[in-house]
């Protein structure tokens, strides 16, 4: 975890001291629905609900590094003997974004992951390195994407996600 946080911040630190490169700074809230695409996982969890908050630092004209933190939320299928527990994710995560000038764009991102599971009485969480690819369509500001999402052999979601992207440079 302290490899991953200071790389990020040499990343960071290297495109401010490029001050020839230009881009956009963005902030980035949504909303999202999940569904797992892990064996065991699907037939006892109903799709997910969660939110996102996405920091977008611009580099060049089409690239952004990116760093996100999200919360999704499954409760457990009645028809399931799992039907009273929840399970939720937590994943904090650093990528690049490209953008095209059409609108879409594709992201790649790493970091790490807390999974939880809770049911009356008994709660348990682990840590697992996560990864992400997204890809997606910006138009006014809006972001709308598609991603999936996995835990190594541990978990695997696939996301549909609504955000507002709140241009910090004033632009979109």
């Amino acid at each position: 975890m302290k490899k991953i946080l200071l790389l990020l911040a040499v990343i960071i630190f290297v495109c401010n001291w490029c001050s020839a490169q230009t881009g956009n700074n963005q902030i980035g809230v949504g909303a999202e629905v999940n569904f797992l695409a892990s064996n065991g996982y699907s037939s006892i969890y109903n799709p997910g609900i969660g939110g996102n908050l996405k920091g977008l630092y611009g580099v060049g004209r089409a690239g952004q590094l990116t760093i996100s933190g999200a919360y999704s939320s499954f409760s457990g299928k009645s028809s399931s003997t799992y039907g009273d527990q929840t399970l939720s994710l937590l994943p904090v995560l650093a990528g690049y974004r490209y953008n095209l000038k059409n609108g879409f764009y594709g992201e790649g991102q790493a970091g790490l992951a807390i999974l939880t599971t809770k049911t009356t009485g008994l709660s348990y969480s682990q840590t697992n390195f996560a990864a992400a690819v997204n890809i997606g369509y910006l138009i006014h500001g809006f972001d709308i994407s598609a991603r999936y999402y996995t835990e190594g052999d541990v978990i695997s979601a696939f996301a549909v996600r609504l955000a507002y992207n709140f241009s910090l440079s004033g632009k979109h």
